[in-house]
């Protein structure tokens, strides 16, 4: 079925905080730059203002259907943090989330603050590095920290307690779909792209998707870093292209989605073909005439 509502695009907020930076041009380089250091740049939130000009929120809530579809999920949350010294407690207000360490000094240390008064636990922090965890969990991030963090909102019935933070293992990065998470509550992916691919929303549920590296362009749209789309469950179909860029993709179920179309390109035997002699040889078994084939001049 075709479905014919636009793609949302998200305008980050940029908060300042004391434990930020007096910059962060890598990452969302149109956005409006707050005055003081730059701790938290919300991609994906309730509050973020849409090119239509309202709330994300207040948009997904006049057609709950449209945007969210069947399952009728709404979509997780997505937040950089960017740090100058370390972070103040950060809580995770959500059934599960996971963040992945984009930038990480080598000797860098998460503190994991869990049950009130309990001494926090320390983790190693390394670039590349996925932690997931629950809603009782506060992370204190080490400076020169740049982490992406991903956070559902859905709360599953069978969702299982997570007592502790733990570190997730990713998959083969060198793939055009990787997994950062896969709970009942959300699935975070990476997409590197093709030249061209499309998106086809099938009206299940929706997806947001965040430009992880430069060179994304999304129905002629080119992305900065740390620009989101949000597609509607009842979407429009959309091209993408930029071949080697990287996408996170959210979206609030556990089973892998299919709306990510590749377009593949016609076999090299095939460019060979010659067209006037496939016509001619169409109408040599019409009429019944098997000459030698002549390419055209």
């Amino acid at each position: 079925m075709e479905y014919a509502a636009d793609l949302v695009r998200l305008h980050p907020r940029l908060l300042p905080r004391r434990w930020g930076r007096d910059r962060a041009p890598a990452w969302c380089a149109d956005a409006e730059r707050p005055v003081g250091p730059i701790g938290e740049i919300w991609i994906a939130h309730p509050y973020n203002m849409t090119s239509s000009g309202v709330h994300f929120g207040a948009l997904i809530a006049q057609e709950p259907e449209v945007m969210l579809g069947e399952l009728g999920r709404a979509p997780p949350d997505l937040r950089l943090v960017v740090t100058g010294e370390p972070s103040d407690p950060i809580a995770s207000e959500g059934p599960v989330a996971v963040w992945r360490m984009l930038e990480s000094p080598l000797d860098a240390v998460v503190d994991l603050y869990g049950q009130e008064g309990a001494p926090p636990r320390e983790m190693r922090c390394r670039r590349g590095d996925l932690l997931r965890v629950s809603d009782q969990t506060r992370v204190v991030l080490p400076a020169g920290i740049t982490a992406l963090e991903a956070r559902a909102k859905f709360i599953p019935h069978n969702q299982a307690q997570l007592e502790r933070a733990q570190r997730v293992r990713p998959a083969n990065e060198k793939k055009h779909r990787t997994t950062w998470l896969r709970d009942a509550a959300m699935s975070v992916e990476v997409w590197t792209l093709p030249e061209r691919s499309f998106l086809q929303p099938d009206g299940e549920t929706c997806h947001i998707l965040m430009a992880l590296t430069p060179g994304a362009i999304i129905d002629g749209e080119a992305l900065c870093r740390g620009d989101a789309v949000f597609v509607p469950a009842q979407g429009r179909r959309a091209l993408l292209s930029g071949e080697g860029a990287q996408v996170v993709v959210l979206y609030p179920d556990l089973v892998p989605t299919q709306i990510w179309k590749h377009m593949h390109a016609p076999k090299p035997g095939a460019l060979a073909i010659d067209t006037a002699l496939l016509e001619q040889a169409r109408q040599s078994v019409i009429t019944g005439t098997h000459g030698p084939l002549r390419a055209a001049a």
